[in-house]
């Protein structure tokens, strides 16, 4: 099984890789602080607990796509983070693998209006 952090860079790398012309419209969102003074700092800056993994601009809105492995779950501020952008009508998915992931992106891509919850 892989682990989380290399199914991201898989998908980051095939996103960049894919869709050159779109550069710069996925973001990774840093989400841990390598200590607790970091961890303050970062805070202070404007670091909210429990954002997605990655930010995708597309269309005049956003799409939240968090990463997990097969076994991975939520923590309670990923779920409470969800619910607050999924309320101001934001897309909010979870990818276990590459290959959920193309399909989510491939359906933004194309201009679905939707976009498959994937867990």
């Amino acid at each position: 099984m892989k682990s989380e952090g290399r199914i991201h860079q898989d998908c980051y790398v095939w996103f960049h890789n894919s869709f050159p012309q779109y550069r710069g419209l996925l973001c990774y969102n840093l989400g841990n602080s390598k200590n607790r003074i970091d961890g303050a700092l970062n805070k202070s800056k404007g670091l909210q607990a429990g954002r997605a993994d990655f930010s995708l601009y597309w269309n005049k809105t956003a799409f939240f796509i968090e990463m997990k492995d097969e076994t991975g779950r939520q923590s309670s501020d990923q779920v409470t983070w969800q619910r607050t952008v999924e309320k101001h009508g934001f897309r909010y998915v979870i990818c276990r693998s590459l290959e959920s992931f193309k399909d989510v992106i491939n359906n933004i891509v194309k201009g679905e209006n939707h976009v498959k919850r994937t867990q």
